[in-house]
């Protein structure tokens, strides 16, 4: 396993990031499913593969989700140019 790298700071509105299996892998602290509430729902996005969850009211759901997704994500991000 790779050592992992610094990640950067979390976007703005993310209230938990979850390191995806491939991010642990490869070392990249960055490779990640972000989640972020607001006043209607929540939402959890990855950073790899892009799939989303959300959902209104109450975000433990999006969370265990979240959770579920990062632990078998093998996704790589596309580099960037």
């Amino acid at each position: 396993m790779v050592p992992l790298q610094t990640p950067t700071a979390w976007p703005p509105g993310v209230t938990a990031r979850f390191l995806t299996l491939a991010g642990e892998l490869l070392g990249d602290a960055d490779v990640t499913v972000d989640v972020s509430v607001d006043d209607i729902q929540a939402t959890a996005r990855c950073t790899a593969c892009g799939s989303t969850h959300a959902r209104y009211g109450h975000a433990d759901p999006v969370r265990e989700w979240a959770q579920e997704h990062a632990a078998k994500c093998r996704a790589l991000p596309r580099p960037t140019p």
